[in-house]
């Protein structure tokens, strides 16, 4: 290795040409083999980018396996990290980031087995979190913002979807595709058991719809025809019936993580500054209960760890303040 030259750096740079590289195939108009290559790239950007975390925070021999000269697994270098950012932070914040990178992983090492098309929506998903995961790791622990000279975008724009909600809900893969999905979803129920709500996959923008003829329905699919959005909503009834299961009501969650605030406002303003301005606006933003939502840890001590969500709304209403200087 030449002199000089800093192995963290080393990993990360070829950690964010993997990620670029991943990213560009994705978005590629017509390319056959678009995830299993598009997610060996984005696997790849993250193995090194935990390689660069194990190498910088938890010890420089641990990168490598015991008495050889080749580095670790994903797999262990993901367990190494989760686990301490876990003990570090008292919480299980990286559960949802390790998860994501799991099942990625096994899809990257058994695409041979998952050649169903049917599993391109959950692999979509699963990808968009994972690279904005990637983004808000890189901040976080490198002080690296990988979108500050480039605009990344990973949703598709063409001329349809990339593939029907609705007919995609009635999971008509394959054997093996719809066990891996099965996966995804046991991923997220255990998620939510164990009260982390943060979530492995991307999904979509929820709205309000008409629906006919669904009083008695346990799931109800609402489409809107204009945007091609999907919401999926369960129908409850109240009952005396001492035998029935108690079910804990929450409101919807709101849509936007602060990062994923932050990069609609960049997306639409460019010129904005997060800077003591905007930190005074969101105190505002915040106390707006249309705007955010608090979620904690436990919700039962609301002094804990919490996380903010915002609504759509929110990026107007941001830009707004920040025009007219309303703080």
């Amino acid at each position: 290795m030449p002199r000089g030259k800093s192995i963290t750096k080393l990993l990360l740079d070829s950690s964010q040409a993997a990620l670029f590289a991943g990213i560009e195939i994705h978005n590629k108009p017509n390319i056959p083999y678009r995830y299993p290559t598009a997610t060996i790239l984005i696997v790849n950007a993250w193995k090194l980018a935990l390689k660069a975390y194990v190498y910088k925070f938890i010890g420089r021999k641990r990168i490598f396996e015991k008495n050889s000269e080749h580095t670790i697994s994903l797999t262990k270098a993901a367990v190494l990290v989760r686990d301490n950012i876990n003990t570090v932070k008292k919480n299980k914040e990286f559960q949802a980031v390790f998860d994501n990178i799991i099942l990625l992983n096994e899809f990257r090492c058994s695409n041979i087995h998952y050649a169903d098309e049917k599993l391109d929506p959950i692999i979509f998903m699963l990808i968009s979190r994972a690279v904005l995961n990637y983004d808000n790791f890189l901040k976080e622990y490198f002080n690296k913002d990988i979108t500050k000279n480039d605009n990344l975008i990973i949703l598709p724009v063409g001329l349809k979807l990339p593939f029907d909600p609705v007919e995609y809900l009635k999971q008509k893969g394959g054997k093996g595709s719809n066990k891996f999905v099965n996966k995804v979803l046991d991923s997220i129920k255990t998620l939510y058991k164990e009260q982390v709500h943060d979530t492995i996959i991307v999904g979509f923008d929820l709205f309000t719809a008409s629906v006919k003829k669904a009083e008695n329905a346990d799931l109800v699919a609402a489409i809107d025809q204009a945007n091609a959005d999907v919401r999926l909503i369960k129908a409850v009834r109240i009952t005396d019936d001492e035998k029935a299961p108690l079910v804990r009501l929450e409101p919807e969650l709101l849509p936007l993580s602060y990062i994923e605030l932050q990069q609609r406002i960049k997306l639409n303003r460019p010129d904005i500054k997060f800077n003591s301005i905007f930190n005074d606006i969101m105190k505002e933003i915040k106390k707006n209960n249309t705007l955010c939502q608090t979620r904690y840890l436990d919700p039962k001590i609301k002094t804990g760890t919490k996380k903010y969500f915002y609504s759509e709304k929110a990026v107007d209403e941001v830009i707004r303040m920040y025009d007219e200087g309303s703080v």
